[in-house]
C-alpha cells in the first residue's frame, strides 16, 4: 500500500511538471479559452476569433470562465494583493500565463481520479482499486491533455462527476442506501447542462448517462426526475443568460455551434476526415493498451448476454458513453483525437475489474506508451512557440524606451529600455518614440497574443508588438511577405549587443523592425532568397530547444540537436531601402 501511495504521489507531481511544461499541443487550447478570459479579466490585447463574434456566437462564455478564467482572475488578485501589502509588482510574463493556468487545470484534472474511485468503491464495498488509481495517475491523456486548457478536457472532468454523482443515485436507490435523491438528482441535471455548453461533443457521451438514470428513477424515485430536469433547466437558464448578458445575442450558443457543425461545407474549412480517423487512430493514440483492454471487455460481455441483468446502471451507462460517444463523432466528418478525451472516464469504469488482473506486459506496455506519448505532446511538441513569446516579450514590450541615431546608418536607431521616470525623446527631437515589433510566424501553431500581456491601449506602451501568423502561404509568398518588411541595417545588427533593438525610422518619432520565428526544422533555403546582396538577410538573435514540429519529424530525427528548436530571426538587408 506504501509504495502505491508513493507511486501515485509521484505520478501526481509528474503531471504537475508536464503542465508547467511550454508544450503546444493544439491552437485551440489558447484561442477558446485563455485568450478571451485573459483579454476580459487582464484587460490585454488578444485576438478574438470568429466563434465569437457576437452575431452567432458557438461558444459559451460561462464555462470559459470557469476553467480559464478563474485561474487569471486568482492571478490579478495575487498581484493585487502583493502591490497593496508590499508595493510588488506582479509581472506577466508568458510563462507565468501559461503556468497559472494549467497548473489550475492539473489541480482540477484530479476530480477525474477522486470521482472515478470513489463512483467504483460506492456500488463495489471493498474493492481494491490501487491498480486503477496508477493507470489513471499515469495516462498520458489525463496526465497531459487534461492539463491543458481544452474544452474537451473541461468536458471530461465534467462527465467524470456525473458519473460519481450518477453511482451515488444508484447507491441510495438499488442499494438501498440512506439519504435523499433530489440534491445528487438536481446536481447531476445541473453537470449534465454545464457539459453541453461547454462543448458539443459532450452530448454525445453524457447521453447514456441521462438514460440510465432517467430509467433507474422511473423505477425507484420518480420524483429524483423532477429534481433533476429542474437542475439542468436551472443551470441551462442561467448559461444562457450569462451567454445573453456577454455577447447580447438571443440564440443559444449550443445551437449555433450545432447549425455550425451541421454543414459539411464549414466543417471541410478545418479538415474533412474518414469515418474511421477515430477508430482507427484517435483510441490508439490517447488510449493505446486501455483501448485493446476495452475491446477485450467488449468481447467478452457480447459473448455472455446473461450476465447483462446484473449489471450496474454506472457500468451500463460508462460502457454506453464509450459507445455512443465513438460512435456519434464517428458520423461527423470532421475529427480530431482530442474530441474523444472525455471517453477515458467510461473507459475506465468499465474494465476497472480487469486492471489489477492484467498481465505484467500489459503494464510494460502501458508505461512505455504514456511516456512516449506524454514526452511528445507534453515536453516537446510545439514547445518553443510560449519561451520564443518570452523573448520577445521581454526584449520588445516596454512602456519607455530611450533611442539614439546612428550617424552611420541613415535612419536608424538603436532603442533600449528606458532607465528614468521621463520618457526620453526620439533620435530626431520629435517627443516620445514609439517602436513596433512585427513578428512573422512560419511553420509553427498561431502564437497567443494574451501572452504578451499588452494593454489595449496603443499609447500604453512605447515599445509594442505585431503577431503575424503565415499559415497556409507557400514559400513564394511567405518571400514576398518578409520582402515587403521594414529591414534594418545588417553590419549595425551585427555589431549590437543582445539588449538592444536595432529600428529603422518608418515616419516622424516612428521605428520598425521585423522579426521571423521560424523552426530549424525548415529550410532556410526556402525561405532565404537566392541573393542576399539584392533583396534580405535572416540573422539569428535567440532560439529554443527543444522544440518539433510533427509535420517535419523526418528531418528532426535526421539531426535532433540541430533541428529540435525554434529560432527567432532579425530580418536585414546590406543596403535597406
Amino acid at each position: 500500500m506504501r509504495r502505491t501511495r508513493a507511486a501515485h504521489a509521484a505520478l501526481v507531481l509528474a503531471r504537475v511538471l508536464l503542465a508547467t511544461s511550454p508544450a503546444y499541443i493544439h491552437p485551440d487550447e489558447f484561442f477558446q479559452a485563455p485568450e478571451i478570459a485573459a483579454g476580459d479579466i487582464l484587460g490585454v490585447d488578444v485576438l478574438r476569433t470568429w466563434e465569437f463574434a457576437p452575431l452567432a456566437p458557438v461558444r459559451s462564455i460561462a464555462p470559459i470562465y470557469l476553467y480559464a478564467g478563474t485561474p487569471l482572475a486568482l492571478l490579478r488578485a495575487a498581484g493585487w494583493l502583493l502591490q497593496r501589502l508590499g508595493g510588488w509588482r506582479l509581472e506577466l510574463t508568458p510563462w507565468r500565463l501559461v503556468c497559472v493556468s494549467r497548473a489550475f487545470m492539473a489541480v482540477a484534472s484530479l476530480a477525474v481520479d477522486a470521482c472515478l474511485v470513489r463512483a467504483v468503491r460506492r456500488l463495489n464495498p471493498g474493492a481494491r482499486m490501487q491498480a486503477t488509481m496508477l493507470l489513471l495517475a499515469s495516462s498520458h491523456c489525463l496526465a497531459v491533455l487534461c492539463c491543458h486548457t481544452f474544452a474537451n478536457a473541461f468536458a471530461a472532468i465534467v462527465l467524470a462527476a456525473c458519473l460519481d454523482l450518477l453511482s451515488l443515485i444508484e447507491a441510495r436507490c438499488v442499494r438501498r442506501a440512506a439519504g435523499s435523491v433530489a440534491l445528487p438528482c438536481a446536481a447531476l441535471g445541473a453537470a449534465l447542462a454545464l457539459g453541453a455548453f461547454t462543448h458539443l461533443t459532450f452530448g454525445a457521451f453524457a447521453l447514456p448517462l441521462g438514460v440510465a438514470a432517467a430509467a433507474m428513477l422511473a423505477r425507484y424515485a420518480r420524483r429524483g426526475l423532477l429534481a433533476a430536469a429542474g437542475g439542468g433547466a436551472a443551470a441551462a437558464l442561467g448559461l444562457m443568460t450569462a451567454d445573453r448578458l456577454y455577447y447580447g445575442s438571443s440564440t443559444p450558443t449550443v445551437l449555433n455551434n450545432l447549425r455550425y457543425n451541421s454543414s459539411r461545407s464549414n466543417l471541410a474549412a478545418h479538415g474533412i476526415h474518414p469515418w474511421y480517423m477515430h477508430l482507427a487512430v484517435s483510441l490508439p493514440v490517447l488510449f493505446g493498451p486501455l483501448a485493446l483492454l476495452a475491446a477485450a471487455k467488449a468481447w467478452c460481455w457480447a459473448r455472455a448476454p446473461a450476465s447483462w441483468s446484473r449489471t450496474s446502471y454506472l457500468s451500463a451507462a460508462a460502457a454506453g458513453s464509450v459507445v455512443v460517444g465513438l460512435a456519434a463523432l464517428s458520423a461527423v466528418p470532421h475529427q480530431e483525437p482530442r474530441f474523444l478525451i472525455p471517453a477515458l472516464p467510461g473507459l475506465v469504469l468499465c474494465t476497472w475489474r480487469w486492471h489489477r488482473l492484467a498481465l505484467a506486459r500489459f503494464w510494460y506496455l502501458w508505461v512505455a506508451f504514456n511516456v512516449v506519448l506524454a514526452v511528445a505532446f507534453g515536453v516537446v511538441h510545439q514547445a518553443g512557440v510560449v519561451p520564443v513569446l518570452g523573448y520577445v516579450s521581454s526584449t520588445s514590450v516596454l512602456p519607455a524606451v530611450d533611442c539614439r541615431s546612428v550617424p552611420s546608418a541613415p535612419a536608424h536607431a538603436v532603442c533600449a529600455a528606458a532607465t528614468g521616470s521621463t520618457h526620453a525623446s526620439t533620435a530626431a527631437g520629435t517627443g516620445p518614440p514609439r517602436v513596433r515589433t512585427r513578428v512573422l510566424f512560419v511553420s509553427t501553431y498561431m502564437a497567443p497574443r494574451h501572452l504578451l500581456a499588452q494593454p489595449v491601449a496603443p499609447d500604453a506602451l512605447q515599445a509594442r508588438v505585431e503577431l503575424h501568423d503565415l499559415v497556409g502561404m507557400d514559400d513564394g509568398e511567405i518571400r514576398r511577405e518578409i520582402g515587403r518588411s521594414v529591414h534594418v541595417s545588417c553590419s549595425l545588427l551585427r555589431q549590437s549587443n543582445g539588449g538592444e533593438l536595432v529600428v529603422r525610422q518608418t515616419q516622424p518619432g516612428r521605428f520598425e523592425r521585423t522579426l521571423v520565428v521560424l523552426p530549424a526544422s525548415t529550410d532556410m533555403a526556402r525561405i532565404e532568397p537566392p541573393d542576399a546582396a539584392a533583396g534580405y538577410e535572416l540573422v539569428p538573435l535567440y532560439s529554443y530547444r527543444p522544440h518539433v514540429d510533427f509535420d517535419d519529424i523526418a528531418a528532426v530525427l535526421r539531426q535532433p540537436w540541430q533541428r529540435a528548436r525554434l529560432g527567432v530571426f532579425a530580418v536585414c538587408a546590406n543596403a535597406p531601402s
